[in-house]
């Protein structure tokens, strides 16, 4: 959260770009409420100009037509600042307190959630929008294809090979969870570029994975938010052309970047295992002069 006397400053950074020249009772000033309006707009706070002419009237005590920063708007604005702080204090918890769960009531997840959840997602970070996410929601024909593959990969391979390791971990998948959703990242090629470097198209992959990844945190969060644990899990199943198959996506064309389990946490997502981190901010924040 900003402190005090950044908020302060950063308010009287704005208001004075709108202000009268020069002070009035050794103060900074605005006299027109539509002055008033953007410098609202500037400070992130939601007005239309008639609520700014409303809150001009109202903080221009003395009526003079003038609005003093010091005695009249700043008192007002930290009010309204403080206001959104508890909110951004909410949004923070929330991303601090989200945990990966690993058991799930049988209860299905509805779809309103879920939409709402992808409508997050691919609101992610994603250079030249490029939009290279997909969410393949799957049933539960699907997940017992998914389980088949997994099993038949596992006893085809030797005792302690990765997809043995992998069936260890997580078991019968027809078992995990409730709510599945594969997710996706296009693969760029040559072809899909209108030039000629070599790099490019490596370039672009690595920079859409990224916001796929931010993608699926995004998915993951809103989720939580509405009390759905979730679990983004990766493996050499997933790596393969037949999941792909499976998936109705082209091996060539996307590939897949994670499976996201989710559903009503078992016991509450307030009793998952935290798994805190072991570095602090001091730990792992540089300052350079």
């Amino acid at each position: 959260m900003l402190s005090s006397s950044g908020t302060e400053a950063h308010a009287l950074e704005v208001f004075s770009k709108y202000a009268s020249k020069g002070l009035y009772e050794g103060q900074k000033y605005i006299t027109q409420a539509e002055h008033l309006f953007e410098i609202l707009c500037c400070l992130d706070i939601e007005a239309t100009e008639d609520d700014a002419e409303i809150v001009f009237k109202y903080l221009d005590e003395d009526g003079d037509g003038r609005l003093l920063f010091n005695n009249e708007f700043y008192p007002w604005y930290i009010n309204a600042y403080d206001a959104a702080a508890e909110v951004a204090e909410s949004f923070q918890s929330l991303l601090v307190g989200r945990r990966s769960i690993d058991k799930f009531d049988k209860t299905l997840v509805d779809d309103d959630v879920v939409y709402r959840a992808i409508q997050c997602a691919i609101a992610a970070p994603n250079r030249e929008c490029t939009e290279p996410w997909r969410f393949i929601c799957v049933g539960e024909q699907t997940v017992s294809k998914f389980a088949a593959l997994n099993e038949k990969l596992t006893n085809a391979d030797a005792k302690e090979g990765e997809f043995s390791t992998n069936y260890k971990l997580h078991g019968d998948w027809t078992k995990i969870a409730p709510g599945w959703c594969v997710v996706t990242a296009k693969i760029r090629s040559n072809d899909d570029e209108n030039s000629s470097d070599i790099d490019l198209p490596s370039m672009v992959n690595q920079e859409d994975y990224k916001s796929v990844c931010c993608a699926i945190q995004n998915f993951m969060l809103s989720m939580w938010s509405e009390g759905i644990g979730t679990k983004w899990t990766t493996g050499p199943v997933q790596k393969t052309e037949e999941f792909a198959d499976l998936c109705g996506a082209d091996h060539d064309k996307e590939r897949v970047v994670g499976i996201i389990w989710y559903g009503y946490a078992k016991g509450g997502t307030q009793y998952a295992d935290p798994r805190r981190r072991k570095l602090s901010v001091e730990d792992v924040l540089t300052t350079l002069p």
